[in-house]
């Protein structure tokens, strides 16, 4: 064996090739992309000798028929190019399809470019993609089942078919899964779309939108704006299952909108033909109800004072029931969370349920949305949530208000079945106490009649009258307990208080009566004949206790008793009180007091006229036995 020596190195293949190997290699490569180029440019040079227009216009009408399942005709072939691409432009698109005997349109194109392969071309069979639609014009129907009735053949309707059988566990056909199909751009369309179930129709129009769709068996993407009436709208789609979700079949989809001021996201899985979600997260905001609502022409009682509106949940469905989890929501700034549930009952109206936390409630909005009208909000009913669904929710709120009467630490539950409401409001502080209510009743907006009963425990008296604006008069000043109970019969009880019958108490230690003297009505008692309640003065009458209780129907209270005990005077009441019409006809007495001048004899007089002043008149005294 050789040893190698000090200068020798053992051979080892070169990693090089030689030189003129290489030469060789780069000439070859030149000659292969001159011979492709110079076949390209001749190709593309000779093509309008070699394609017909007529092959292509036919081939082109022939694939939008297989497409569509229908009759397709063209106008016109405005245009034939080959360079930079292939590509042809068609005038008078319009598909049709005879129903009953008679023909209808079912869409129309004004001018319809595309490109096509050169090579297929030749071949006589041309390949399309890169579609451009201008000013088409389509026609869509949605079937009393939910389905989207466009065309019920063709290559579209046999691959949205198979696709909904092969996700419902059927057999698919594979040979429509290799359909091209490419980009689509829109420029100013229109779509119609009705829903036979209903009549009604909604349009589309300046529909511009671009798609992205390689393929029947591809995902699709697109976005788009049209307008809806005057209200401009956006979209954005994304879908891994376009067939199916076209076959109105459940599909994961991944969408966007905006509409007037209002945005919406959903990610998750949709069905069109059910028109429901289920797994999907849904994000809902509106920066102005009012113009939203007017642009939808959505209109629903109880949302009148609503300013912004936002919702954010995620939608489940099991069995017949849809749930709201993880739902967050703001009304006007005010934020709540909770879960709510929609199960469908067969034979039964759905059934809405939840459990809410709000920041802050609003009970005469919440009463509006039940249908029950609180005040002059609309000329017309509105639309309330039980005109379709029955209810049972349960309420939490740190604050809320009824019209100007402010509540905090608020619990209620709200259950409702057909016809039938019932409202309770558990213990919650009110103006220094607590309130409880309950109120119940039948009809829509109660117009069958309701039962209403109020409980008011250590509440600040002074600020209730201030807030029931009771014009003129005495009022009351101190801490008591109010009990309301009535009875609201027929239609139009809110404006016509003759329709209420119940009873009214209060109870109160240690407050005052202002706008009344008792030492001023003994004072002018002593020498007139009657004189305004005003003219007594405003000194007040201090009480230690007060015990009312009324009992009123048909436009008038009858007092069952009324008695105000103070350290000086003790007045008592007996009467009628008119107060539809705003008036008082009542007889007191006034006598000492514990510590008041035992010497004066009891004071009889009536009281009567308007509520706001009334006249006094003194009752003269009996005269003692033997005078």
């Amino acid at each position: 064996m050789r040893n190698p020596g000090r200068g020798d190195h053992p051979s080892r293949p070169s990693s090089r090739w030689p030189r003129g190997r290489r030469r060789g290699m780069i000439k070859l490569a030149l000659l292969i992309a001159a011979v492709i180029l110079t076949v390209s440019i001749v190709l593309r040079l000779s093509a309008p000798y070699l394609v017909s227009s007529s092959v292509v216009r036919s081939a082109i009408a022939s694939s939008i028929a297989a497409w569509v399942g229908h009759e397709v005709t063209i106008d016109d072939v405005a245009d034939i190019g080959f360079w930079p691409q292939p590509e042809i432009t068609l005038t008078g698109i319009k598909v049709t399809r005879v129903t009953d005997g008679e023909t209808e349109t079912l869409g129309q194109v004004d001018r319809l470019s595309a490109r096509f392969g050169l090579i297929s071309a030749l071949a006589g069979r041309p390949d399309f993609s890169a579609f451009r639609l201008e000013r088409p014009r389509i026609q869509v129907w949605r079937g009393v089942d939910g389905g989207l009735d466009w065309s019920d053949q063709g290559v579209l309707s046999d691959a949205v078919r198979a696709a909904v059988a092969a996700k419902s566990g059927g057999q698919t056909n594979i040979a429509a899964d290799k359909a091209e199909i490419g980009t689509v751009d829109i420029i100013d369309g229109e779509v119609t779309l009705t829903d036979v179930a209903s009549g009604a129709s909604f349009i589309a129009s300046g529909v511009n939108a671009n798609i992205d769709w390689p393929g029947l068996a591809a995902p699709l993407s697109g976005q788009g704006t049209f307008r809806l009436g005057d209200t401009p709208v956006s979209v954005r789609l994304q879908t891994p299952t376009p067939l199916v979700l076209i076959g109105g079949a459940a599909s994961r989809v991944d969408a966007s909108a905006t509409i007037a001021e209002s945005s919406a996201e959903v990610r998750g899985t949709v069905s069109l033909r059910e028109a429901s979600a289920e797994n999907t997260d849904i994000n809902l905001r509106i920066s102005d109800v009012p113009k939203t609502a007017a642009a939808l022409g959505l209109r629903l009682a109880g949302t009148e004072r609503w300013h912004t509106a936002a919702i954010k949940a995620r939608v489940t469905h099991a069995e017949d029931e849809w749930r709201f989890e993880n739902l967050a929501f703001e009304i006007n700034g005010s934020r709540g969370d909770g879960i709510l549930a929609l199960r469908n009952r067969p034979g039964d109206r759905p059934l809405l349920s939840s459990t809410l936390a709000i920041d802050h409630l609003q009970l005469d909005d919440l009463l509006q949305a039940l249908s029950i009208n609180v005040g002059d909000r609309a000329n017309v009913r509105l639309p309330g949530l039980t005109r379709w669904v029955d209810i049972d929710l349960r309420l939490s709120a740190a604050t809320a208000a009824f019209g100007v009467f402010p509540m905090t630490d608020l619990g209620a539950s709200l259950i409702g079945r057909g016809d039938a409401l019932n409202l309770v409001v558990a213990d919650t502080r009110f103006l220094g106490g607590t309130i409880a209510a309950r109120l119940s009743g039948t009809g829509e907006g109660f117009d069958k009649g309701a039962d209403v009963a109020i409980n008011m425990t250590r509440v600040d008296l002074g600020g209730l009258m201030s807030r029931l604006s009771v014009d003129g008069g005495p009022s009351l000043k101190g801490t008591g307990s109010v009990g309301f109970n009535a009875k609201l019969v027929g239609t139009g009880w809110q404006r016509n208080i003759e329709a209420m019958s119940g009873r009214l108490t209060i109870a109160s230690d240690n407050g005052s009566i202002s706008g009344f003297s008792a030492d001023g009505l003994r004072r002018l008692a002593a020498d007139r004949a009657y004189f305004q309640l005003s003219a007594t003065g405003n000194e007040g009458f201090d009480y230690r206790t007060l015990d009312i209780a009324v009992r009123f129907s048909d436009g008038s209270a009858e007092v069952e008793r009324a008695q105000i005990v103070g350290e000086r005077h003790m007045l008592e009441l007996t009467g009628i009180i008119p107060y539809s019409r705003q008036a008082l006809a009542l007889t007191g007495a006034l006598s000492a007091g514990s510590k008041g001048d035992q010497t004066q004899p009891p004071l009889r007089f009536f009281i009567g006229g308007a509520w706001s002043d009334p006249v006094i008149s003194p009752i003269p005294a009996r005269p003692a036995p033997g005078q």
